[in-house]
């Protein structure tokens, strides 16, 4: 018996939501094992706990319109000083990629009950 693979399959595997708004909880370093190549993986997460994640591939020079360079754009090359930040993802499709970093949504309070 061959074994099933649970697998999403999206174009960029980026799994953010354009027009939410995520928290920056981690940015790490790493490294493919195949090609070596370099990259910077951002952990996110919105207002109800869901958990996205962006990868920006680096290299020597990069576009202002990549994902690498929309991300340096935005919020600098020193990613210790990204983490909880909050952004939205305005446009996030392939030649055509927008952020804004916004302040720290307010909790929503519990509503009342009758």
């Amino acid at each position: 018996m061959s074994p099933v693979i649970n697998t999403e399959v999206r174009e960029g595997a980026d799994d953010v939501v354009e027009g939410i708004a995520y928290e920056i909880v981690n940015v790490e370093e790493i490294t493919t094992d195949v090609q070596t190549l370099k990259g910077i993986r951002v952990s996110l997460v919105d207002l109800k706990g869901k958990e996205g994640n962006v990868m920006l591939w680096q290299r020597a020079v990069t576009g202002a319109g990549s994902k690498l360079g929309v991300f340096l754009t935005v919020l600098g090359n020193n990613s210790d000083k990204w983490l909880h930040k909050w952004l939205i993802f305005k446009v996030w499709q392939e030649r055509k990629r927008e952020i804004e970093v916004i302040p720290a949504p307010a909790p929503e309070a519990p509503k009342a009950k009758k």
